[in-house]
């Protein structure tokens, strides 16, 4: 998504006669160590020619694997130089390589209050203190956004062991998203204006594009959750890894339906979280398997409606 908005910029520079750099969007594996020898040396080279700006995202999202925490130290390392400008992003604040300097992020903008009250309890930010608490917003709000639409995997009429394994779930969430009038236009301010609106007067509703369905775990084409959306007349796909550039710039209008792992860093209007039955957890527990935390990873990627599918609580 960045590579793509970072184009856009180029292309309207050089329309105005500005001959700006150019991005190049380079994937590697930083748990591999050939790709991270790979990366130092692609970019030790692109530099020779003169300064070079990286922006790594994401670094250590999985931050519990010591030996990506170190491979990525070791690029870092080899990588300085004065010609090289590197930022590095991650929301886990124990981990930055030694004598960088550290600039920690943590007022809530994307997401409106109703979202956030909902992701700072998430136990990373709460109990095991791995990501540092959300600040004060510093700008005011409006309004508090949406309330928080939930909804429950209850036994009468439901089927499967969890949510995501359930029609009726799909078709609940399905019908809520009708309520919202997703890919309908109108020319009334009376109806969705909280989620969208225009200084033209005409309110577009929201597109199918705006919503995303998200669970913590591996969600297929034959899950129960995505049946009951197709039944409802939603164009739903999931999503695999050739549809991450599609995702990323929301080319086409569908409901994608995806794991957490493939999402780190988008933004979607209306966000379906799918959760699972929950346990407790220690901390070590946390930090040798890396659990996605629904909060944190899910939840945060909601800029105004969220939807909360739960087992029956």
């Amino acid at each position: 998504m960045l590579y793509h908005l970072l184009l856009q910029t180029v292309k309207t520079q050089q329309s105005a006669g500005v001959s700006p750099g150019q991005p190049h969007l380079l994937l590697y594996e930083l748990d591999d160590g050939e790709d991270v020898k790979k990366a130092v040396n692609d970019l030790s080279q692109a530099a020779s020619g003169g300064s070079l700006y990286v922006i790594a995202d994401e670094v250590m999202s999985e931050w519990s694997l010591g030996y990506r925490i170190q491979n990525f130290w070791t690029l870092c390392d080899k990588l300085l130089t004065p010609r090289l400008h590197l930022w590095a992003a991650c929301c886990y604040h124990e981990y930055a390589p030694a004598g960088w300097q550290v600039e920690c992020l943590t007022r809530p903008l994307r997401s409106p209050p109703a979202v956030v009250r909902e992701v700072e309890q998430d136990e990373k930010m709460t109990t095991h203190r791995y990501v540092h608490p959300y600040n004060k917003r510093g700008v005011p709000d409006h309004t508090d956004g949406p309330p928080v639409k939930r909804l429950y995997h209850r036994s009468q009429g439901h089927s499967g062991y969890f949510p995501v394994d359930c029609v009726t779930c799909g078709r609940e969430v399905a019908s809520f998203l009708h309520s919202l009038r997703v890919g309908v236009t109108e020319s009334s301010t009376t109806t969705s204006t909280t989620l969208t609106s225009t200084s033209s007067g005409t309110t577009p509703c929201l597109q199918w594009r705006d919503v995303l369905v998200l669970h913590s775990n591996y969600v297929s084409d034959n899950s129960g959750v995505v049946t009951g959306l197709q039944e409802a007349g939603i164009p739903v796909q999931v999503m695999k890894d050739d549809d991450i550039e599609d995702v990323a710039t929301a080319r086409t209008d569908v409901v994608w339906v995806s794991s957490r792992d493939h999402v780190r860093g988008l933004e979607r209007k209306v966000v379906v979280c799918v959760k699972d039955y929950e346990f407790e957890r220690s901390a070590i527990y946390l930090e040798q398997y890396n659990l996605s935390s629904v909060r944190l990873d899910l939840m945060s990627r909601c800029t105004s409606q969220l939807v909360i599918v739960s087992p029956d609580d």
